[in-house]
């Protein structure tokens, strides 16, 4: 299972969590990797000036955006798992 956190502490919920964790759940859906990937928030990951931070299995992520979570996603959560991106998977945000 691959664990994504995302930070949801005021700094970071300025600064766009929430979107961030919407990009999540959406790639989670299309994905259909519910039982695979448990995507959950978290107070403070100790770099508020530097946007939304995201820890995946240990790996630190800052400034992160919705674009970014997309990228990182495919990187992180996809490839390990030894899935492709669909096609038409892109930073669009529907």
């Amino acid at each position: 299972m691959v664990t994504i956190s995302v930070c949801v502490g005021s700094s970071c919920h300025i600064k766009g969590a929430p979107e961030v964790i919407e990009k999540f759940q959406k790639l989670i859906s299309d994905y259909d990797l519910y039982n695979l990937v448990e995507l959950k928030g978290v107070f403070c990951l100790e770099r508020c000036t530097e946007g939304v931070t995201i820890d995946i299995d240990g790996n630190i992520y800052s400034a992160v955006n919705p674009d970014a979570a997309v990228d990182i996603f495919r990187e992180r959560v996809l490839a390990p798992l030894g899935l492709t991106p669909k096609t038409g998977d892109d930073n669009d945000g529907q």
